[in-house]
């Protein structure tokens, strides 16, 4: 069991409030962020059309990704559910050449059922899995060309109404996502040298590529450092840590840091990205709802150096977690980092046919 002393997410409209926010650090990072203004832009879209059996294997849509964006349109029905499996949808996609790509789900009525998940998908299992908050779920990640299934699965033991849904891929820049700002930090981790840099831990990570499997660590006196900070839409703010070295408790990091941080009222996706640099080390971030430590939200974008990337749909007004882990490869640790954070306002695709 965690020990925290958080106030219950379902407070978090009224703390928001009291957080002060960050709208003295808008993002002006330069460029428009990479899906900016192209959500809801007019675009061909592949029409699901084998319900009956898309759901054990992926329906052809001849849709080829070279950079352009490509869509399938589709309908969760729950005319047949299944224990509590309301709907399974597949759809094969080629990928050529490889890239880093957005893959990202729109379903306005998605909050209809209890789970709604985007996976992407390469012969070998799931490559990203991401459930809809607020309309809609997204993933950024590195694709090698080939084939790919992107999902889409809503569970629901008593779902009554069917809704439609959009599954988009188009490019993503990551270096645009949330890059690095001089100045403005806002929050720095609170020394935990006396407890042998083991008080936010938190969380232990698990690596079982390509998904990470997560779990409460052993130790109940953990809890995040609060920041006490709400991430408004359009603006940003930044937290300073040190990833120690001490050794590995059992999982795949030696050193792990959480923070809680807040979402603004119209926020519905995170930005984030860790920097660091000296020495031979390798940090991930990822983000959990608060009180949430088994499923991890986003998976980290690979293929990059001194930096790692994560995004995620967030619901409006609620507490989130930032794990930062220092991979137990690492070999010349401690290293200092800072993790950027940036919210957004992504308004939802249409819904489709």
């Amino acid at each position: 069991m965690l020990k925290s002393s958080l106030h219950a997410w379902l407070l978090a409209p009224a703390l928001v409030a009291g957080c002060g926010g960050d709208d003295d650090q808008a993002i002006v990072d330069g460029a428009p962020a990479p899906d900016a203004g192209s959500d809801g832009a007019p675009v061909d879209c592949h029409p699901e059309s084998d319900d009956s059996r898309n759901g054990t294997s992926s329906e052809p849509t001849g849709a080829v990704f070279a950079g352009q964006r490509v869509a399938v349109c589709g309908n969760i029905d729950v005319d047949a559910p299944s224990g509590d499996l309301v709907d399974r949808d597949l759809y094969q996609v080629t990928v050529a050449p490889g890239a880093p790509v957005v893959v990202r789900l729109s379903a306005p009525l998605g909050g209809n059922v209890d789970r709604l998940e985007l996976s992407v998908r390469d012969a070998s299992g799931p490559r990203a899995i991401a459930r809809l908050r607020a309309g809609n779920a997204v993933t950024a990640l590195l694709l090698p060309q080939g084939e790919y299934t992107l999902g889409v699965e809503a569970r629901d033991d008593r779902a009554v109404s069917s809704f439609p849904y959009r599954v988009e891929m188009y490019a993503d820049t990551p270096a645009m996502r949330c890059p690095p700002m001089t100045g403005g930090t806002i929050y720095t981790e609170v020394d935990e040298s006396a407890a042998g840099h083991r008080a936010n831990d938190v969380i232990e990570v698990t690596q079982q590529p390509p998904i990470l499997s997560a779990r409460p660590t052993d130790d109940t006196s953990d809890a995040p450092d609060a920041t006490g900070q709400a991430v408004t839409a359009g603006n940003r703010f930044a937290i300073a840590g040190s990833s120690a070295g001490v050794t590995s408790a059992g999982d795949e990091y030696r050193d792990r840091d959480t923070f809680s941080l807040y979402t603004g009222a119209t926020t519905n996706q995170l930005d984030v990205r860790v920097v660091w640099s000296g020495g031979i080390a390798d940090l991930d971030v990822l983000v959990f709802e608060a009180g949430k430590p088994t499923e991890p939200m986003g998976t980290p974008a690979a293929a990059l150096i001194g930096e790692e990337v994560v995004v995620t749909a967030v619901e409006p007004q609620s507490e989130y977690w930032l794990w930062v882990g220092g991979s137990r490869r690492s070999t010349s640790l401690p290293v200092t980092y800072t993790v950027h954070v940036c919210g957004r306002e992504i308004a939802a695709a249409p819904g489709a046919r």
